[in-house]
């Protein structure tokens, strides 16, 4: 669980914490979802060192924040960390402490995605943070009153704030997009632990031959994968694996816990990925030292911890470098469009209507909503669409043949 720390005691602040305690996390929000929350109330605090707004007495006193203040906070967090702190005072703030050189640099912009999020964040904060202290003023009606009135006017002005900046419409060009039906092929071929072009060393290639088999054949995220456990796998002539939520779970060591953003979700396993599995758990990893100590499947082959996240993404980065034919952009979010391509692909063969088609599909991924797959079908959408235009098109042509006759 992160915390947000005042540097000058070295513990957390109480108002975020009460906040990310009593109404983010209950809500089921991930804990990296939470470190990116509290890094957006960081600013918040930041921005107050910088000002000499205290906003305890803020809150207390329900003066909140003025039209002017909102505006320039609005400024200071579309602003990068190491830019922000340079307006600090050379002294010991609430969030960090750093003596810094004020010097006139080139102001940078944060994406303006990012600075949304903070804007989210601070408005769901100074919310909720001020609800409670209105609340304690039901036997004053008129301090009730003008609190209530001040409070109002404060969110609308940050509300106002995050709705001038507009979501992204998707691209149809530059997206992020499954690989290609021959890189497929070229990425499961080489990673088979005995093909001549393997690029890892051979204590690593079983496993990580299992790891892209598990992204490539079920489609779960990186942090489903290293979150899965024995105990999750059955397996035998019909093999399934149930894919968890199991946040801040107090037996994972690891400091950034993997976790997963869908729902949980009981997948069937064919005979080949149940071998592999089998082969992994028996014969491989009991070889490996500390292993025996937890029961994560995926685990590092030096010591036996559970596998990082960054270690995932080193699989991926040498894959990129160490293999001809491999796009630069592999990575293992590119695997899960991969998968969804590949059913988009089964399920024309197959006739599904679209309604089944994405009822099956949201399933098999742990949607909540049917709407979540349209990121990860650029692809289809774009082969299907231009497969449709060329057709258009040759009809044309051979109408304007039979007429030219």
């Amino acid at each position: 669980m992160p915390f947000l720390v005042k540097s000058a005691t070295s513990l957390p602040l109480q108002a975020p914490t009460y906040w990310v305690m009593s109404k983010r996390r209950p809500a089921g929000t991930q804990p990296n979802t939470l470190h990116n929350d509290l890094r957006a109330l960081m600013y918040l605090y930041l921005w107050a060192d910088a000002r000499g707004v205290a906003l305890q007495d803020r809150f207390e006193t329900g003066a909140l924040l003025t039209l002017t203040e909102v505006v320039d906070l609005d400024t200071f967090c579309g602003r990068y960390l190491q830019e922000a702190i340079t307006e600090l005072p050379n002294l010991a703030g609430d969030v960090i402490r750093l003596d810094a050189h004020k010097s006139k640099v080139n102001r940078r912009a944060v994406n303006l995605v990012e600075k949304r999020n903070r804007l989210t964040a601070i408005h769901s904060f100074i919310e909720y943070t001020s609800a409670d202290y209105l609340s304690r003023l039901h036997l004053w009606p008129k301090r009730w009153s003008h609190y209530s009135s001040v409070r109002d006017n404060c969110l609308q002005w940050l509300r106002s704030r995050c709705k001038a900046i507009k979501k992204p419409k998707p691209q149809d060009v530059g997206g992020r997009e499954g690989l290609e039906g021959d890189q497929i092929i070229r990425l499961r071929a080489v990673i088979e632990p005995d093909h001549p072009e393997n690029p890892f060393e051979p204590k690593v290639r079983f496993r990580n031959y299992l790891i892209i088999r598990l992204l490539l054949d079920l489609g779960i995220r990186r942090g489903e994968l290293l979150g899965i456990r024995i105990e999750d796998f059955k397996l035998g002539s019909n093999g399934t694996v149930t894919v968890h939520r199991r946040p801040d779970d107090p037996d994972d060591p690891r400091t950034v816990q993997p976790s997963s953003k869908t729902m949980a979700r009981l997948l069937p396993l064919n005979g080949r990925l149940t071998d592999l599995l089998y082969e992994w758990i028996v014969h491989h990893r009991p070889k490996i030292a500390g292993a025996r100590k937890h029961s994560f499947l995926i685990v590092a082959c030096d010591e036996g911890r559970p596998l990082s996240l960054s270690s995932v993404n080193k699989l991926m980065r040498v894959l990129r470098r160490r293999v001809p034919g491999l796009p630069e952009k592999l990575s293992a979010h590119v695997l899960r469009h991969s998968w969804n391509d590949a059913f988009s692909d089964t399920m024309d063969q197959k006739g599904v209507p679209g309604d089944q088609e994405a009822k099956w599909r949201a399933r098999l991924m742990g949607w909540r909503r049917q709407e979540s797959a349209e990121a990860y079908l650029r692809r289809t959408v774009r082969k299907r669409s231009n497969e449709v235009l060329v057709e258009m098109q040759d009809r044309l042509d051979i109408q304007h043949r039979e007429v030219g006759m």
